[in-house]
């Protein structure tokens, strides 16, 4: 049995999942502590997934606030995955984020920091499953979205220090 074009598109539809996130990381140098949240909106529902946690970085810690970035942008893609989500708009205040995605913006790079190599190749790997769009929004700014994962991932630096 043919289905028609209008079943067609209303099934297509259905499998179009669209999110917005938004997604910040903190870093505490003198404690090499890294706080990162993300806030992930679905459109259907007007309470949002928040993700937050903190951790120590064991090594290359001359990087630890961009490590913390990306790590944040890599948690809000795996959550936007596992909820099936096929279209993600990741807002951030950190012009790597969108850099750094793109594997030949960091091959003169990887050596001084393997992270920006294995953060690109994720990007590039997540792109088979999902679009994603990166939006610059500027840091501490009135983009209250912005300042409430900022405010979460900075309380995870307080939280894991203590």
């Amino acid at each position: 049995m043919c289905k028609s074009v209008k079943d067609l598109h209303t099934e297509f539809k259905m499998k179009v999942k669209k999110g917005v996130v938004y997604t910040d990381g903190s870093y505490n140098s003198k404690t090499y502590t890294m706080g990162c949240a993300i806030v992930l909106f679905d459109g259907s529902s007007k309470r949002p997934y928040r993700i937050f946690f903190g951790k120590k970085l064991k090594a290359q810690r001359k990087h630890g606030s961009n490590i913390a970035e990306m790590i944040a942008v890599k948690t809000a893609i795996k959550a936007a995955i596992s909820n099936g989500f096929t279209h993600l708009v990741i807002y951030h205040d950190w012009t790597g984020v969108d850099f750094f995605s793109h594997v030949e913006n960091i091959m003169t790079r990887s050596k001084v920091c393997p992270d920006f190599i294995r953060y690109a190749n994720y990007i590039e790997n997540a792109r088979s499953s999902i679009e994603i769009i990166f939006v610059k929004v500027k840091a501490h700014s009135d983009d209250e979205k912005n300042r409430i994962v900022d405010k979460l991932a900075r309380s995870q630096l307080k939280a894991y220090s203590n």
